[in-house]
């Protein structure tokens, strides 16, 4: 059991009672992570004192005596765990009781809800269509749809990386945004490719960083606010894409020798202009060697 316990990711302590007092007992290093605190700071400390269980009404002896229970109704407790940082963190607690020798002792895990408890808060004022809770390795731990047509089950997308689902041009860019808001702990919004089983989508995010109390980082938060279906066939935006990709050309070097803004050309590349001015559409085309019905099939005759 005690290999274990240290070995097991999400934050777990052991606590007794004495009849006297509450103490902390031992900790794995998940839990020295997620709280922020040092073993050495937690080891006999009382756990009420990180451990609030006092929005569910009782007390935090109540609450271990309840979910240790073999019997118990409900074996979960939400409640709040202050972090170093003295930010309280909303957990869901579970508890098993073990005796060892001639003493109880109470395994307590403590399964840290705040994305999901972001995700629904974002829910409340924001429609959204996907929500995706993505690794420091960019693997998928879990994703929902509400409101998006997405075809396969959520759990065939859980342990790929997130960048299988997004279109080969655009991976660099987007990991860029994710390095950003990693280390400028903000939020940042993207748009990019995305495809879903065998379509191709426009989709808009909101890309929100999470972190321990020691202040690792921990997870990305990916919210996709709109996705929209491509037809590749008759997306310019695409169209446009494959060709500066095929011939080498970048959005910089294009604007360039086309004389046209790089946020005017940016905006074309990525479908937020639909259907450019026809100067525009020609020196695009013309730098690229074809005709601008070939891109925009709008100009056709």
């Amino acid at each position: 059991m005690n290999h274990l316990f240290y070995l097991l990711s999400d934050p777990m302590l052991i606590v007794e009672s004495d009849e006297s007092r509450w103490s902390i007992r031992d900790v794995n290093q998940a839990f020295t992570a997620f709280s922020g605190f040092k073993k050495s700071d937690l080891i006999s400390l009382d756990p009420s004192t990180i451990i609030t269980t006092e929005e569910s009404g009782i007390s935090f002896e109540e609450a271990v005596i309840q979910l240790a229970e073999e019997n118990a109704i409900s074996p979960l407790l939400e409640c709040k765990l202050i972090t170093k940082a003295s930010t309280p963190a909303d957990v869901r607690m579970s508890c098993r009781k073990l005796q060892e020798a001639d003493r109880i002792v109470y395994v307590i895990i403590c399964k840290d809800l705040r994305e999901s408890k972001w995700i629904d808060h974002y829910i409340t004022h924001n429609k959204i269509m996907v929500s995706l809770i993505v690794n420091e390795r960019y693997n998928i731990l879990s994703l929902k749809h509400y409101y998006a047509p997405v075809q396969q089950p959520s759990s065939s997308y859980v342990n790929q990386s997130i960048f299988d689902l997004v279109a080969d041009h655009e991976r660099s860019k987007l990991k860029r945004i994710f390095e950003y808001a990693k280390n400028n702990r903000t939020p940042e919004s993207s748009d990019f490719q995305l495809k879903l089983g065998d379509r191709y989508y426009s989709a808009d995010a909101v890309i929100q960083p999470f972190y321990n109390g020691n202040r690792s980082f921990k997870n990305f938060v990916v919210i996709l606010t709109s996705l929209h279906i491509n037809n590749q066939e008759e997306d310019p935006s695409y169209k446009l894409r494959m060709l500066m990709l095929s011939k080498n050309i970048s959005v910089t070097s294009l604007a360039q020798s086309t004389l046209i803004s790089l946020t005017t050309i940016s905006k074309i590349r990525n479908g937020k202009i639909k259907k450019p001015q026809r100067l525009t559409a020609e020196l695009i085309a013309g730098e690229l060697g074809v005709r601008p019905e070939s891109i925009w099939s709008s100009y056709k005759r």
